[in-house]
């Protein structure tokens, strides 16, 4: 399975009306997915002001090609890109490898926590195993929950992310301050430094 990740800088003071047209999209192409595992819009909680993320959830490059294709033949959707093209100033799109899916988000409104690892050449199977555990561990501590975990396909190499909802920014904040106090993260992490040389987070709600 693939993750096919599109971010629009939305027009300033526009997310709203965008948010609502994205979330109609399956009104006017109905082979567009409306599952929520299948199809998420988030919205910015840190970084650019007004940026809509969509992420595309499809079996391979190929099944996103005929989708695609598809839609562009429906009178409705040519409708639909121009209100697009009101709201939208930019944006860039990004495949991803999912290496653990997840069952979707639990509900709109949930905080997602999307972090980044830039591998050390030929570490990424070692970062995935290792994100596999501290998913676990952010499950146990309840702390986070549905964690997913991807790999390039696509744009800059030895990318791993691990993507998980946490139930509020407190109880994430709360967990980062005190989690180096835990042995056994002492000992994930020791093990992370040896296949990882850099990381960030980006935090996202999701709009529907």
């Amino acid at each position: 399975m693939i993750q096919v990740r599109d971010s629009f800088q939305i027009k300033f003071g526009k997310i709203d009306q965008a948010v609502e047209l994205f979330g109609r999209l399956h009104e006017v192409a109905p082979q567009w997915p409306q599952v929520a595992a299948e199809y998420e819009i988030l919205t910015d909680l840190s970084g650019d002001m007004y940026t809509l993320v969509t992420c595309l959830h499809v079996e391979s490059v190929a099944a996103w090609e005929r989708l695609s294709a598809e839609m562009w033949k429906l009178p409705g959707f040519q409708e639909w890109f121009r209100s697009f093209q009101l709201f939208v100033a930019d944006g860039r799109r990004v495949f991803y490898t999912v290496e653990q899916p997840n069952q979707g988000w639990s509900k709109a409104g949930a905080i997602i926590v999307r972090s980044t690892f830039r591998c050390l050449e030929w570490r990424v199977a070692d970062t995935v195993a290792l994100l596999e555990s501290h998913g676990a561990m952010l499950i146990d501590s309840k702390v986070g929950d549905r964690p997913r975990i991807l790999t390039d396909f696509s744009g800059p190499m030895y990318n791993v992310i691990l993507e998980v909802e946490t139930p509020d920014l407190k109880v994430w904040d709360d967990h980062r301050r005190n989690m180096f106090k835990d042995s056994q993260f002492q000992v994930w992490f020791t093990k992370l430094i040896t296949c990882v040389a850099r990381g960030e987070h980006e935090f996202l709600r999701l709009a529907r």
